[in-house]
């Protein structure tokens, strides 16, 4: 397999870059300090399908940085400093890069999420709560595909920019506008409805789909339809519309993982170096 040389030497590179080792350590010990507290500070039973709900606001925030930032370089980095060309000229193809590249960095991501869910589960656990394997399964796999639609849009990103300085621009953009402000944009949208006379202050269905179709949401709400068993707002209300409803946020989740990385490895394909 042409592609295992390269998921190989991506992955050392990952394991021994001290911003990714730092950022990965933080990411770990976030979930295990959310599984030390989360027993102490709920009132209610103690069981890992609460606790999944308990960290998504957590895991939204920062898993979506270490997504990118395992993505955003990956190509770009290399096409900068010739060393894609040197690759390539040897019995690579750039969809050897690609896989390589989801592999060997993907695959420490996986690592990362699995230490730090199945930790934190422990703690949740011992001595007096209960452990739902079934959901707590279902909760550690959209976590691992939240991550991965990050990584996919960092490495999206980084085939469709010609230098790191324009990547890494690209990348903090997008994270800022779907982490930072993306609350707020629906709010303005609101507003701006509500003085054009079309909405009183909610946004109509449409709008809230679209609103909604957002990673970070999507994985809120899933993880409250499938896992914690509560009601999503807007989404998740017996009265709401079909396509607000978490089959379809799934469908969109699952688009999330597969699209940007086709589009970006259609773009590296077709793109002269």
């Amino acid at each position: 397999m042409a592609w295992t040389p390269i998921a190989r030497k991506d992955h050392l590179e990952m394991r021994d870059s001290r911003l990714v080792r730092w950022l990965v350590y933080l990411f770990v010990v976030v979930c295990l300090l959310g599984g030390y507290v989360f027993p102490v500070v709920t009132g209610g039973a103690v069981t890992t399908d609460r606790f999944a709900g308990f960290m998504t606001e957590s895991i939204g925030l920062l898993l979506p940085l270490l997504g990118i930032l395992f993505g955003y370089n990956a190509i770009v980095g290399e096409r900068e400093s010739g060393r894609l060309t040197l690759v390539l000229s040897m019995p690579h193809d750039r969809a050897d890069v690609v896989l390589g590249k989801v592999a060997g960095r993907g695959g420490y991501l996986v690592v990362a999420v699995v230490a730090g869910l199945v930790g934190a589960a422990a703690l949740v656990v011992y001595p007096f709560g209960s452990l739902s394997v079934g959901p707590y399964l279902v909760f550690l796999l959209l976590t691992l595909g939240f991550a991965g639609i990050y990584f996919g849009i960092g490495l999206a990103i980084s085939t469709w920019t010609r230098s790191k300085q324009r990547a890494t621009i690209v990348a903090f953009g997008v994270f800022f506008l779907f982490v930072v402000v993306w609350d707020a944009v629906r709010e303005i949208v609101a507003f701006g409805l509500e003085q054009l006379g079309v909405a009183n202050g909610d946004l109509p269905n449409p709008v809230l789909f679209l609103h909604g179709a957002e990673p970070g949401l999507l994985y809120d709400r899933l993880v409250t339809a499938f896992v914690a068993g509560g009601e999503g707002g807007p989404y998740l209300e017996p009265t709401a519309p079909w396509y607000l409803g978490e089959w379809v946020g799934l469908v969109l989740f699952c688009s999330w993982l597969v699209v940007p990385i086709a589009a970006g490895y259609r773009r590296f394909a077709r793109t002269d170096l």
